[in-house]
């Protein structure tokens, strides 16, 4: 594997594949209720984690120039959901147990990628950890690391 649009193509492939097997409690339904694909619902998911991710790019900016400017609320409440959606939810129970292993088992080549997106992960989870740290009272604990704590983080998704 040689490049990163092997690794998308093959990626597909084993969302494809883990699109075929049920998961267990897992029945994603679409906005009228009927029951929509896993590749439907994983995309959906990251739709969801994008947006928060564009709070953190917006966010950035504004603390390095005006930081009275940015509601630590706002910001928290990002980080929070970011924590049970994104991670909690659709990197441990879904993309870690389900579509990696897939994804690994396509090729000894891919078990690279699946590794370096499995310490992103790891990564990611320490980003918020500090998020949630400095911003979780009224005022913002200290807002010089945190622009470039958001900027590191949204590059990884």
């Amino acid at each position: 594997m040689k490049t990163r649009r092997e690794f998308v193509v093959a990626l597909g492939a084993a969302t494809v594949l883990a699109g075929t097997v049920p998961i267990a409690g897992c029945k994603a339904l679409g906005e009228s209720g009927e029951e929509v694909s896993a590749n439907e619902d994983l995309m959906r998911e990251h739709g969801v984690l994008r947006r928060a991710l564009l709070v953190y790019a917006l966010a950035a900016p504004r603390l390095r120039t005006d930081p009275a400017s940015v509601s630590p609320a706002a910001l928290h409440q990002t980080a929070v959901l970011f924590r049970q959606f994104g991670e909690d939810y659709h990197e441990r129970r879904l993309e870690e147990p389900f579509i990696f292993p897939a994804v690994k088992g396509q090729s000894p080549e891919l078990a690279h990628y699946v590794d370096t997106l499995l310490a992103q992960h790891q990564r990611g989870r320490e980003v918020t950890d500090f998020i949630m740290s400095q911003t979780g009272g009224q005022k913002l604990a200290d807002s010089r690391g945190l622009p470039d704590a958001l900027d590191s983080f949204v590059p990884m998704y």
